[in-house]
């Protein structure tokens, strides 16, 4: 794949849905793909044709400063995923296409082209995910244990609690970060992500990449990691 035009590279991660008991639930019953983001707004919105990126998360440590044809690789966080493999997964490698002001903006750019809303515009009639399509939102194994100990009727109460003060949580994220970023995919792999050794990580980067504040990464990294994946990425000339 040849990109004749692209500005800042970041390596960022993200938390899959197959992350956790209630996640791995929800891929059943849902058949959802195990890799796509595991919040009430997906963040990235994975499962949108053209993938959106917020302020819902990370607030104004990365959206804010994107730009278009910058370009994000987006991993998981190094959890275990049973039955999935323990570490790091390379999920998709993205492109900025447009950078709208607000989530308003990018809502009429969406709907004028024809597209889903992404779950993560935060748009009148835009509603977050129930919480059994999520991973869920607890500080620990054993919160969520004790969820997932109550009967259908408990859960499905707490679960909209739940929902209620993580999308207020979000909503006044966006409107103190109001960007709206849509991109599209160079590659994506939401079903059965290639795995990044411990070994590729050192070859590539000398260490393994923090990413709770996403960093840039040179072109050759950018090369290296699409690799991995079996992507043959050329960046410039003509």
């Amino acid at each position: 794949m040849h990109i004749k035009k692209y500005g800042t590279i970041k390596l960022n991660s993200f938390r899959p849905l197959c992350s956790t008991k209630l996640g791995l639930e929800a891929i059943k019953k849902y058949n959802f793909p195990p890799f796509i983001d595991a919040s009430c707004r997906r963040e990235p919105d994975f499962q949108n044709s053209y993938p959106s990126i917020s302020s819902l998360c990370r607030q104004g440590k990365f959206a804010p400063h994107l730009r278009i044809n910058d370009i994000i690789v987006y991993m998981t966080v190094g959890d275990l995923y049973l039955p999935y493999k323990l570490g790091h997964h390379l999920v998709a490698i993205l492109q900025v296409e447009d950078v709208f002001k607000t989530h308003h903006e990018g809502a009429i750019a969406y709907h004028k082209e024809g597209l889903e809303m992404p779950s993560n515009c935060m748009v009148p009639d835009n509603y977050p995910l129930d919480f059994d399509k999520t991973a869920g939102n607890f500080k620990n194994n054993s919160q969520l244990n004790t969820f997932l100990s109550h009967s259908e009727k408990q859960k499905l109460i707490i679960g909209k609690a739940r929902i209620k003060l993580w999308n207020e949580d979000y909503l006044r994220n966006s409107k103190t970060w109001q960007c709206f970023v849509k991109t599209k995919p160079l590659y994506l792999n939401i079903n059965d992500p290639r795995q990044i050794l411990r070994s590729e990580f050192i070859d590539i980067f000398g260490k393994l990449p923090n990413t709770r504040t996403p960093n840039k990464i040179t072109e050759k990294q950018l090369i290296d990691l699409a690799k991995i994946v079996g992507l043959e990425l050329l960046l410039g000339g003509i």
